[in-house]
């Protein structure tokens, strides 16, 4: 069985902005999908203890107010998505996340925030960093909402993190079909890929925007699926 057939955890997170490394989740998914229908959902609404900026509410539509009414603490939140994300690793379940290093940073922020342990990830699908890859040459927009219509996946409401789980569980089964030498990898080796294959693409688009006269990518861009700083090896510059 590939890993693809066998059960996968989607994870997404709705957030105050869009920098990894200072802003805070507002909505929370974590689906695990289970091959015979018999996997279980949490998506829930997050306090992030600041106000949600107008910017960003007008993507998720979720308010300072209906976060503070409606949301878990930032604490709480932090502990559930550190146990299940947490569990999945130690089973090797694949955690399935579009532009991985952005929602995972956030966690990995969130961990250390609250004095939990790092996470190892051994077993972590992209089906962006994947997508690149297996079609590197295909124009046009490689957002969550564009995959899902290339790879003919349904997408119902976007900026939602529970449906945004969903669709990218089904975007990374759908890309693993298609493209039977991804779905063949074993997960481990497939997750140290990604990492590779981030850094491959990310070098080429920073020489790319640098050549066209606009600025490069930060330096921790080229790291896949922490975003950190690293020197020219590819090691954490500290």
């Amino acid at each position: 069985m590939t890993w693809n057939d066998g059960p996968l955890l989607g994870f997404d997170l709705e957030t105050t902005g869009v920098d990894p490394l200072s802003d805070l989740p507002v909505q929370v998914a974590l689906i695990r999908w289970e091959p015979h229908g018999s996997g279980c959902r949490k998506v829930f609404i997050v306090d992030p203890g600041c106000e949600v900026p107008e910017g960003a509410e007008a993507i998720h539509g979720i308010s300072t107010r209906r976060a503070r009414h409606d949301g878990c603490p930032l604490g709480e939140a932090a502990a559930i998505v550190h146990a299940v994300l947490g569990e999945a690793q130690a089973e090797h379940v694949p955690v399935v996340a579009m532009n991985a290093s952005f929602d995972i940073t956030i966690a990995a922020m969130l961990f250390r925030s609250f004095a939990l342990e790092p996470i190892e990830w051994r077993a972590l699908v992209d089906p962006l960093v994947i997508d690149r890859k297996v079609d590197y040459l295909r124009p046009g927009k490689r957002r969550l909402d564009a995959l899902c219509e290339t790879y003919h996946v349904v997408f119902d409401s976007p900026h939602d993190a529970g449906s945004d789980a969903d669709a990218t569980i089904s975007l990374a089964r759908t890309i693993a079909d298609r493209y039977r030498e991804i779905a063949e990898y074993e997960i481990g080796d497939l997750t140290r890929l990604q990492a590779r294959w981030h850094r491959d693409w990310a070098l080429e688009y920073d020489s790319w925007r640098r050549e066209n006269g606009e600025p490069g990518l930060a330096p921790e861009e080229f790291s896949w699926p922490l975003r950190e700083v690293l020197d020219l090896n590819g090691a954490p510059s500290h």
